[in-house]
C-alpha cells in the first residue's frame, strides 16, 4: 500500500462527492497544481456552492482521463465498484474512511514555506494525523521565509554544509503569577514548548501548565541569588533552539518591562534563531487596579512612568526621584520595596513634599496579594505590612484609591 505522496507532477482528480468529506479533500487540492473535477448528485456542505460541480450521479464516462478518484460520497457500493474497475481504467483510488478501497491514503500536511512535512496513520485514524500535524505546526517557526531563501542561496553557490538551527524561542510574558492573567496567545505558546527556561516570578499555576514532558530549567534572577548570569542563560537559549527544540523562555509579567527581552531577542536574531516574542500583563497594571489605583486618573494624572529602583549590581537607582517635585504624572516603580528607606532619604534630600501619596502593591496576583495606601514619608512603616515582589505607586491619583473597590487585602494608613 502506497502512503508516499503521489502528486510528484500536477495530476488530473475526480472528486465524488461534496459533502463535508469532500470539501476538506477539495481544499486541499485547490492548493495544489492540480486539476479538479467534482461529481455529485447534490451539494451538501456550503462550500461548493460558489464552486463548479457536476450535478450527475457517477458514471466511468467521468474518470476518462483521470489520474486519480477520490470517492468522498461514503457509498460503500461505489467504493467497491471504483475498485474493482481501477486497473481497467488506469486511476488510483482512494476511498474516504475506506482503507481497503485505496491505492494510497492522504496524509495531513503541514506547509511551512518551502518545508513540507506530511503525517500519515495508514488510514487507520486520520484525526489522530491530523492532531499530530498540528502540534508540528506550532513547534514551527512561523516567520521562516528568509531562513529556506537563504539555503536555496547558499546551495546555489556549491555550499552544502549548511548548519541547520532547526528550533525557535518563544519570549513568553506569563502575567504577574495567575493563569487568570495569561493570554490566549501565551497560553498556545506554553502549550508547544518542549523546554522551558522559567523566571522566579512565573506563577506555578502556569508551570504546572506546560507540557509533562516539557523539560524546565529554572534561571531565577532573585536579588543577591543569580542562577545563572544573563550570558549563560543566552547561551543556552541557542544551544536548545540549535538542537532543534522549540524552548520557551517564561517571564514573569511582560518581557518589554524591565524583563530583558532585547537582550535574548538581539542575541539569539543575530545568532540566526528564530525568536517570537509574546506579551503578558505586567504587574504594573494588574497591581494598579487590584489595589484600586488609575495611575492617569483624569484631573490627578496627566500620564505614567514606569522605572526600576533596581540597577545591576543591587545598586539603587535613585535618578527618577527628583521628579517627585511638582510632578504631574503618577510614578511607578518596580523593585522598590527593598529600598524604601533610601527612596526616602533621597526624597526628603530632593526636597520632595514628604505628603505626596504613596502605596505598595504585594504579592500581586496570588491569596496574599495586600495593597498598603500611606504617604511617602511613612515608606518604611508601609513596607512591613507587605512582603516582596512589590510594586511602588506615588503620585496624587493613589489618593483616591479609597473610593475604588480592590482586590486582597488593603490597608490604608492615616495621613
Amino acid at each position: 500500500m502506497n502512503i508516499l505522496p503521489i502528486a510528484l507532477t500536477p495530476k488530473k482528480i475526480l472528486l465524488i462527492g461534496a459533502g463535508e468529506s469532500a470539501a476538506l479533500k477539495a481544499k486541499n487540492i485547490f492548493e495544489s497544481d492540480c486539476a479538479l473535477t467534482i461529481v455529485a448528485k447534490e451539494i451538501i456542505d456550503p462550500y461548493f456552492k460558489n464552486i463548479e460541480v457536476i450535478k450527475e450521479t457517477f458514471s466511468f464516462s467521468h474518470v476518462k482521463d483521470c489520474d486519480v478518484v477520490i470517492n468522498a460520497s461514503g457509498d460503500e457500493s461505489l467504493s467497491k465498484l471504483l475498485w474493482e474497475n481501477r486497473k481497467k481504467y488506469g486511476f488510483l483510488l482512494n476511498c474516504v474512511d475506506m482503507p481497503k478501497y485505496c491505492d494510497f491514503y492522504f496524509q495531513a500536511v503541514v506547509k511551512n514555506h518551502d518545508l513540507c512535512v506530511s503525517v500519515s496513520t495508514g488510514g487507520a485514524a486520520p484525526k489522530y494525523a491530523q492532531f499530530i500535524r498540528n502540534i508540528i505546526s506550532a513547534v514551527l517557526p512561523k516567520e521562516s521565509k528568509n531562513f529556506y531563501e537563504n539555503i536555496k542561496i547558499r546551495r546555489a553557490k556549491g555550499d552544502t554544509n549548511i548548519h541547520h538551527k532547526g528550533g525557535k524561542v518563544l519570549l513568553i510574558g506569563c502575567g504577574p503569577g495567575s493563569s487568570d492573567n495569561l493570554t490566549i496567545k501565551a497560553l498556545k505558546a506554553i502549550n508547544s514548548v518542549q523546554i522551558a527556561m522559567i523566571d522566579a516570578l512565573v506563577g506555578k499555576e502556569i508551570i504546572d501548565l506546560l507540557p509533562k514532558n516539557c523539560i524546565k530549567i529554572d534561571v531565577s534572577k532573585k536579588k543577591g541569588c543569580h542562577k545563572l548570569l544573563q550570558d549563560e542563560i543566552n547561551e543556552m537559549l541557542l544551544k536548545c533552539a540549535e538542537d532543534g527544540f522549540c524552548v520557551g523562555r517564561l517571564k514573569g509579567g511582560d518581557p518589554a518591562v524591565f524583563g530583558r527581552v532585547f537582550e535574548e531577542a538581539a542575541f539569539l536574531t543575530k545568532s540566526g534563531v528564530h525568536v517570537e516574542m509574546i506579551n503578558g500583563v505586567s504587574s504594573v497594571f494588574a497591581g494598579c487596579l487590584a489595589g484600586g489605583i488609575t495611575p492617569t486618573l483624569r484631573g490627578f494624572s496627566a500620564g505614567a512612568l514606569i522605572v526600576s529602583a533596581h540597577l545591576r549590581e543591587n545598586r539603587f537607582n535613585s535618578d527618577w526621584i527628583e521628579l517627585l517635585k511638582n510632578f504631574p504624572y503618577t510614578i511607578i516603580v518596580l523593585m522598590a520595596y527593598s529600598f524604601a528607606s533610601e527612596i526616602v532619604k533621597k526624597a526628603r534630600i530632593e526636597g520632595v513634599s514628604m505628603d505626596t501619596p504613596s502605596a505598595f502593591i504585594s504579592k500581586i496576583d496570588s491569596s496574599e496579594q495586600t495593597t498598603v495606601v500611606g504617604t511617602l514619608n511613612r515608606l518604611e512603616e508601609m513596607a512591613k505590612f507587605c512582603s516582596k515582589p512589590a510594586v511602588l505607586v506615588i503620585g496624587k491619583a493613589v489618593a483616591e484609591a479609597a473610593k475604588m473597590p480592590h482586590e486582597g487585602k488593603r490597608v490604608i494608613l492615616d495621613a
